[in-house]
């Protein structure tokens, strides 16, 4: 009895072969004896783009590989395929699109940051006699053998007899020095506190604070890396305007690595960054994640915070405000109420 050989459509037979390779973490083709980390960064100058681009070696979040956002350029012939097959247009080489890690794009480096000598400063304080003090990013211990040092910056007087001079640290020979972060975001439902308004002689309140889930805009489908100066980790519940602001993200972010740059000695400021620099990277980051976010809690009904003013119409409105002030009672309720019931998830390592 001969058997039916099945036929599938090449078509359709390059698609899934496709699909389930870019899905694998490790690859079947031994190119070295050393095996790669998921997330290992490699940059490299680039003299197509004329400036620091790097790859990164796939990692996964929950099994998928996450986009990143590159220039067709530096995109690989697979995204442009994919791209065209999609869209039915191939992108120019100076549109920007949406590459799958690992179909192995380039990613250029967009901005940097300045660590050490000609830093921005991260935080100014004053102290009780007036005393001006600020603060700078530390240079990473590592580099310190480079010759690379601080920034400093000397007030002499303070705020209460004047400020007279302030003096920066020549730089002198000194090499310089830059970084960038990436990192990594999953997008979530979030928290918010909506403000019911009410009429205090009919309602017996002038507002209620009440706690909704959801998004402002639609999910997208998976993960996304960015590359940024210098990421910044989310104040949980920073209820900087809490009528009108959503204070629970819409997503989660971990950093993946930061890149570092180091310049050559006599390296003038005013220039870009060029291939006499080096390239350095610390990862954060070393194997496949998961991620989950917390679950949405039971519709068991919270009891609304209500605002009594007495008043109507425009003449609460100030006072509505006011009573939203920080330090106020019902401030610091609505903040414990979003701290509770925020919808942060969490990562971790498989």
């Amino acid at each position: 009895m001969k058997r039916k050989v099945p036929i599938i459509n090449s078509k359709t037979w390059n698609a899934m072969i496709d699909d389930v390779s870019r899905r694998l973490p490790l690859r079947f083709m031994r190119m070295s004896r050393r095996w790669v980390h998921p997330w290992t960064i490699m940059p490299e100058w680039s003299d197509v783009a004329g400036q620091w681009v790097f790859r990164i070696r796939p990692g996964f979040i929950n099994g998928v590989e996450p986009e990143i956002s590159t220039t067709a350029m530096l995109a690989s012939e697979r995204t442009l395929d994919r791209i065209e097959e999609e869209t039915g247009t191939r992108p120019d080489k100076k549109q920007s699109v949406d590459a799958l890690i690992t179909e192995s794009p380039q990613i250029l480096v967009p901005s940097t940051r300045i660590i050490g000598k000609g830093a921005d400063a991260e935080a100014v304080s004053i102290s009780e006699s007036g005393d001006v003090k600020v603060e700078f990013e530390g240079v990473p211990e590592f580099f310190i053998q480079f010759g690379v040092s601080d920034e400093k910056v000397v007030f002499q007087g303070n705020l209460n007899s004047g400020i007279q001079e302030v003096q920066y640290e020549s730089a002198g020979e000194s090499p310089r020095l830059r970084a960038c972060d990436v990192v990594l975001y999953v997008d979530r439902a979030a928290a918010k506190l909506d403000t019911i308004q009410g009429n205090p002689f009919l309602d017996g309140y002038s507002a209620l604070l009440v706690i909704n889930y959801g998004r402002s805009s639609p999910a997208r489908e998976r993960p996304w890396l960015n590359v940024t100066a210098k990421y910044k980790p989310i104040v949980e519940a920073d209820l900087g305007n809490l009528v009108e602001g959503t204070a629970d993200p819409e997503f989660d972010a971990i950093k993946i690595a930061t890149i570092y740059f180091l310049s050559p000695p006599k390296f003038s400021p005013e220039l870009p960054m060029d291939d006499t620099w080096t390239a350095f990277v610390k990862h954060d980051q070393f194997w496949n994640l998961c991620h989950a976010p917390q679950k949405i809690p039971d519709s068991t009904p919270i009891d609304p915070i209500r605002l009594q003013t007495g008043l109507v119409g425009g003449i609460a409105d100030p006072i509505f405000s006011s009573l939203l002030a920080p330090g106020n009672d019902a401030y610091n309720t609505a903040l414990q109420v979003l701290r509770n019931r925020n919808l942060a998830g969490r990562f971790w390592s498989l």
